[in-house]
């Protein structure tokens, strides 16, 4: 088109674009084309890598590398994610030579259907763009972070007709999104890439100033460097100024820009310590300048600048001080940082990849590694090696064990999640497996292990997750309604409510799942798989990313209760094949066998300190809730001073848990630990007594 033709808005929007990204924008498939209809189409496309620049601040290549406009587009010009994968962007332009693009409404209907097909995995006809994308479109709506962003980049006025705004709005409450995923519609039109474009100048070289008032240490050779301390006020300040800016593009492409959540607990907690237990921060600069704020002499209190600084180590140190100084002021001024300064303007082209590569390689410490050092999982591993004959490896790093040799801790962590009562567990594992190992009240790990699992109750679990697992990949294959959305995102519930329909005592009585139980886990979740698919549809919607639905904790409530009440048959016993094969005997079987209790005996339940400090209260209320009579039934042989129903000694404690509504309750518990004969022992204890030599009770 004759450049002189166009209004000056549109001429200087159109002349950036071009300059910009004619480099990377595609335009192979439009070869045949005119060379106005070519021109049009580029800059429609590019039009939605600037929308994408802007939004996300991500460079012209990586932008125009989003673009998936073309045949097969359905309606979507461009799919942007941010860095950590959580926010993803679905982009629709529209260029005009006039500056009088605008929104329609069958445009957003086309927009509309392809989201549709994207949530039912209609994946035919989608052209190569968006198919590349699908695996990141999943992982983006499994975040617990995630939010949509609805974009129309338009080359006119960025007003949306009222129909148009209320379809985009709606799209949210139509896909599954509302309440757990937000969904926000932005409009972008001329004036707003007229406004980029005279700015647009690349990423401004970052300045930095550091403080250093407590001491620091320089090195001249081979380059200038300093090793000190920063406040956590001033290294916030950094990252509330220039966010993503601040980091290395190295670093940029793989951070995942969120807080440790057990360093920000930590931090919170006890910010003098903080300096002890992190490994800091690595900042390069092309130049240093000093400014002695006292007497000019090594360690004394310094003004460092730092000209074009960037980070290439510690970004998710930085977002955790910025988020703990946002949540408590105070946290600034008392936690200090370990921060390393190193001037490159001597040094290599390949010395900062080499530094960032290096902060890689060493990682920062996790919750799993700290939990690692937990008494109780050096005597899991003891008792899985004593009472199994299998591995259980708990540390990082270790060579996992065959599947029949054993398992990892990490493993035997999402097991008891699916085996605990509380859907929530799942829902929060399915969005961020690092919840299991966050301690209380973030995380999960005294829920799963605080009840101290035994050996077999965990392999058991663990058994019992593979089997479902196993079970959902054969239904996915043939041909299961949304097989693949469960057996990729929906396995953790779906077991966990199979495992839901099994008596916590029976987890105690296998040292191997029998045929017959296999059997039985297999038709269980072929059918719980069945109504899940459609409970969630008649729950949510037809056209929605199932995903979400697994990661939300309010649906995956209410999709659990509605599945539980649907079961046909209702929740049955397990096979008498099965219970008939039970090994080792268990300690209710051996005290009924040997008659060691007499019937009618008073039994008293002692909580452990942990239980006793989250339900003491409630269970002094009545004194009769510590109570139960023996009665020698080799299942049940509890009967509560409360209700007068059959427990077995684990499922009465649970039970209890329950009834005392104990949020935090674990996973499972060794019940009959729990239960004792005043003046004789625990129920565990009496078995011991009985078992014959070299015969362990299943406590």
């Amino acid at each position: 088109m004759n450049d002189s033709a166009l209004p000056d808005t549109m001429r200087y929007v159109r002349n950036h674009l071009m300059h910009f990204y004619r480099p990377w924008i595609d335009t192979a498939d439009v070869a045949h084309r005119s060379g106005e209809e070519r021109e049009t189409v580029f800059l429609s496309r590019a039009l939605a890598a600037q929308a994408v620049s802007m939004l996300t601040g991500c460079g012209p290549e990586e932008a125009a590398a989003s673009v998936v406009d073309g045949p097969g587009d359905s309606g979507i010009d461009a799919i942007a994610f941010s860095k950590g994968g959580s926010d993803i962007w679905f982009v629709q332009a529209k260029w005009s030579h006039k500056g009088q693009a605008r929104l329609r409404e069958q445009d957003v209907a086309v927009l509309v259907t392809g989201l549709q097909r994207l949530a039912d995995q209609r994946y035919e006809g989608f052209n190569s763009g968006i198919r590349a994308s699908l695996s990141r479109i999943n992982d983006a709506l499994t975040s617990p972070r995630c939010q949509v962003h609805l974009v129309a980049a338009l080359a006119g006025d960025a007003r949306l007709t009222p129909e148009v705004e209320r379809q985009l709005t709606a799209v949210g409450q139509g896909f599954g999104f509302a309440d757990h995923i937000p969904v926000t519609v932005h409009t972008l039109g001329l004036a707003d890439f007229h406004s980029a474009a005279r700015t647009r100048v690349g990423l401004a070289p970052v300045s930095l100033s550091a403080t250093l008032s407590d001491g620091w240490h320089r090195i001249d050779a081979p380059y200038e460097a300093y090793s000190t301390s920063v406040s956590a006020d001033e290294l916030a300040s950094w990252y509330n100024t220039h966010a993503d800016r601040l980091f290395d593009p190295a670093l940029r492409s793989h951070s995942t820009g969120r807080p440790d959540p057990v360093a920000l607990s930590r931090l919170i907690a006890r910010p003098e310590e903080f300096w002890y237990l992190t490994q800091g921060i690595t900042v390069v600069c092309e130049q240093i300048r000093q400014q002695f704020l006292a007497r000019r002499a090594p360690g004394q209190p310094l003004l460092m600048r730092l000209d074009n600084a960037r980070v290439v180590t510690g970004d998710t140190v930085i977002a955790t001080v910025a988020q703990a100084v946002d949540q408590r002021p105070s946290t600034g001024s008392l936690a200090l940082i370990p921060m390393r300064v190193i001037c490159i303007s001597g040094a290599p082209e390949e010395f900062t990849s080499r530094l960032t590569q290096a902060g890689e390689v060493e990682g920062a410490v996790e919750p799993r590694d700290v939990f690692a050092l937990d008494p109780l999982q050096q005597a899991l591993r003891d008792e899985f090696a004593d009472e199994l004959a299998k591995e259980y490896v708990y540390r990082r790093g270790a060579v996992a064990p065959a599947p029949d040799a054993g398992c990892t801790m990490q493993e035997a962590a999402v097991a008891l999640a699916c085996a605990h009562p509380d859907v929530s567990l799942v829902a929060r594992a399915s969005a961020d497996p690092s919840y299991l190992w966050r301690p209380a009240p973030e995380g999960a790990y005294t829920r799963l292990f605080g009840g101290r699992p035994s050996a077999r109750q965990i392999w058991q679990c663990v058994l019992l997750l593979r089997q479902v697992r196993t079970a959902l990949a054969h239904a996915a294959a043939g041909g299961l309604r949304r097989g693949r959305d469960l057996a990729e995102h929906g396995d953790l519930l779906v077991a966990h409510l199979v495992l839901r329909q099994i008596d916590p005592d029976f987890l105690e009585e296998l040292a191997e799942s029998p045929v017959e139980l296999e059997d039985w886990v297999t038709q269980r979740t072929w059918e719980i798989a069945e109504l899940v698919a459609s409970a969630t549809e008649n729950l949510f919607g037809p056209h929605l990313f199932l995903a979400s639905v697994f990661t939300d904790e309010r649906k995956s409530h209410v999709l659990a209760d509605s599945v539980t009440h649907t079961l046909t048959p209702p929740p049955d016993a397990l096979p008498r094949e099965v219970s008939r094969r039970r090994r080792p005997p268990n300690s209710v079987l051996m005290l009924v066998e040997h008659g060691r209790i007499p019937e009618g005996t008073r039994v008293m339940y002692r909580p452990s300190p942990t239980e006793e400090r989250a339900i003491g209260e409630w269970l002094s209320e009545d004194p009769r809730r510590y109570l139960a009579t023996w009665t020698n039934h080799p299942r049940r042989p509890l009967i509560w001073e409360i209700d007068h129903k059959a427990y077995s000694p684990s499922a009465l404690v649970t039970h209890i848990w329950s009834e005392a509504a104990w949020d935090e309750a674990p996973s499972v518990v060794q019940g009959p630990s729990r239960w004792v004969i005043p003046g004789e022992g625990t129920l565990a204890d009496l078995a011991r007594e009985v078992a014959p030599p070299n015969e362990g009770a299943g406590i």
